[in-house]
């Protein structure tokens, strides 16, 4: 008896001495005004995985009431790259806070029908120059390296639509 209850106290030590397994769970939100000039809408992104380099990478838009506008999910090492091979939830926020920051502009500001190259719209062109001429708030965020997606406010059905894809050329004038 003495010896299983030692072996059953050498086997709990053994359990609770173990570190919990590393996550790269981490989420970074910011404000922005995207349905209205002045809204408080938030633009949280997160990470959600047991280690970076397979994390995946969720975007999303609310309004200040918590209504979601907008979902947008990743693999982040994927669509970004090798860039989530550190282990450190760090690297992974100075990314998040990046991602984050999107771009909000207006849907007269994009190009017009025949500027558009085949498969950067999923909509036709009568629905896409009737959202170009109601010069809607259009918020674009990256969904891979060099690469953009765009969607407009729609307030008469209270959410956000796919509007467009757009390649963005990095800083050195590649894309």
């Amino acid at each position: 008896m003495r010896r299983l209850l030692v072996l059953a106290a050498l086997a709990f030590a053994a359990a609770c001495g173990q570190p919990a397994p590393a996550t790269c769970d981490v989420t970074v939100t910011r404000e922005a005004a995207f349905t209205a000039e002045a809204a408080a809408d938030v633009i949280t992104t997160r990470s959600l995985g047991g280690a970076c380099e397979n994390a995946i990478g969720v975007f999303t838009i609310t309004t200040a009431d918590g209504h979601p506008v907008w979902a947008y999910a990743v693999p982040l090492a994927r669509a970004f790259g090798d860039g989530f091979a550190e282990p450190e939830p760090d690297a992974m926020r100075a990314f998040l806070e990046r991602w984050a920051d999107a771009e909000i502009s207006t849907s007269a500001e994009a190009p017009n029908w025949t500027q558009l190259t085949p498969g950067q719209t999923t909509l036709d062109r009568l629905t896409y120059d009737d959202i170009r001429a109601r010069n809607l708030p259009v918020l674009c965020h990256y969904t891979g390296t060099g690469r953009q997606l765009c969607v407009f406010w729609e307030p008469g059905a209270g959410g956000a639509g796919h509007f467009l894809d757009r390649e963005i050329a990095q800083q050195d004038g590649t894309q």
